[in-house]
């Protein structure tokens, strides 16, 4: 688990295959979590990303929290193999992801201040796009 308050994060894909990481991130405000820009290594690229980012069991996806304009954050999806991005439909104050297995990302919506669990279905995201 990474926290949302995090630098930098490097995982390597469950299989194997690929490395997705966090670059050049920095606090969004004095003492906020940070934001950065998600690299994998097939050639992928998305800014605005959290570092509390995790790999689906299967290697097919990376679930990452994306920061909107407005300082809040919804769960983004990218499908490794096809290049393709999603997003999901709720809206959160900060997100902390811990696992995403058997197509369920979790994670805690404000881990510090009011914590809510969160579990959200990938066939939910990518078939509502």
């Amino acid at each position: 688990m990474t926290s949302p308050w995090d630098c930098n994060k490097s995982a390597r894909s469950p299989n194997g295959h690929l490395v997705a990481k966090i670059e050049g991130a920095g606090e969004i405000a004095m003492g906020a979590p940070t934001c950065g820009v998600l690299r994998v290594s097939n050639g992928i690229e998305v800014e605005e990303c959290n570092p509390s980012f995790v790999w689906s069991d299967d290697s097919q996806y990376i679930a990452i929290p994306h920061w909107t304009p407005n300082r809040k954050q919804k769960i983004m999806v990218i499908d490794v193999a096809k290049k393709k991005v999603y997003l999901a439909s709720g809206v959160y104050r900060v997100l902390e992801l811990y696992e995403f297995i058997n197509g369920i990302i979790r994670g805690i919506d404000s881990p510090i201040y009011e914590p809510c669990k969160i579990n959200i279905s990938v066939e939910d995201v990518v078939s509502n796009t």
